[in-house]
C-alpha cells in the first residue's frame, strides 16, 4: 500500500514510518529537512521537501497514495497553532489529489473532548496546554466537517515503551465516562497505521488508552 506520512521525523511519525516499512508498505514522507529523516535514501521511501501548511507541498506528498497519516506534533510549544495551520491545506490537497483516507493524530482534551478526560488530566491540560488544546479542537472540527474518510485519534498522556497492541480504543461518541492513564507512543503509532490500512473507524473519533 502507498502511504503518505506527515510528521515522519517526529517521535510518533517516525514509528509509523518504521512500522509501515516493516509491514511491506511504501511511504512518501513530507519533511522540512531530509537530513533529519533516518530513512532518507531508502528506495521504499519517497521524500518530499516542504511544509504541510502549504496545499501545494501537501498535494505533492499525497498524490498517488491510498491514505494519509498525519502525525504532526507541536513538540514542547504549548502555544502552537500547527493543527489549524495544516488541517485546511491537508484537506485541500487530498481533495485535489483525490485521496479519501485520512488518519489524523490529535489528543484527548482537544476542544470539547476535555469532557472525557480524567479530572486530573483535564485540569492539568487546561492549565498548561489550554491554547494548544483549543487549537487542536478547531482543527479536529475542520477535519470532521470534511467529506474525507477521516479518523481522529485521541490518545491520553504519552508514555514511553514498546508496542504492546494491548490498548483500548474507545469511541468518543456513543460512550460515557472519563478516561485517564497513559499510552505509549509506539502503541499510538500502531493504531494510526492499523486504522489507515484496515479501513476501520471511518468518520469516528477514537480515544486511545491502556
Amino acid at each position: 500500500m502507498q502511504l503518505t506520512v506527515l510528521g515522519a521525523t517526529g517521535p510518533i511519525g517516525q514509528q509509523v514510518l518504521q512500522r509501515a516499512l516493516a509491514s511491506g508498505h511504501r511511504v512518501t514522507a513530507l519533511v522540512r529537512d531530509a537530513a533529519r529523516l533516518p530513512q532518507n535514501g531508502d528506495e521504499r521511501v519517497t521524500v518530499v521537501i516542504g511544509d504541510a501548511a502549504s496545499p501545494a507541498d501537501a498535494e505533492a506528498a499525497v498524490r498517488g497514495s491510498e491514505a494519509l497519516i498525519c502525525a504532526l506534533g507541536p513538540g514542547k510549544d504549548y502555544k502552537s497553532t500547527l493543527a489549524t495551520r495544516t488541517a485546511g491545506p491537508v484537506l485541500q490537497a487530498m481533495a485535489t489529489a483525490d485521496v479519501r483516507r485520512l488518519v489524523w493524530l490529535s489528543a484527548l482534551g482537544s476542544g470539547d473532548t476535555a469532557r472525557r478526560q480524567s479530572l486530573f488530566q483535564a485540569g492539568a491540560a487546561k492549565l498548561v496546554m489550554g491554547r494548544l488544546m483549543a487549537d487542536k479542537g478547531i482543527a479536529d472540527e475542520t477535519i470532521a466537517r470534511s467529506d474525507r474518510d477521516w479518523t481522529i485519534a485521541l490518545p491520553v498522556l504519552f508514555g514511553n515503551g514498546e508496542t504492546t497492541g494491548d490498548y483500548k480504543t474507545i469511541p468518543l461518541d456513543g460512550t460515557r465516562g472519563r478516561v485517564g492513564g497513559r499510552i505509549s507512543r509506539a502503541d499510538v503509532a500502531h493504531f494510526l497505521l492499523s486504522a489507515a490500512t484496515s479501513g476501520q473507524w471511518i468518520r469516528r473519533r477514537v480515544i486511545l488508552t491502556r
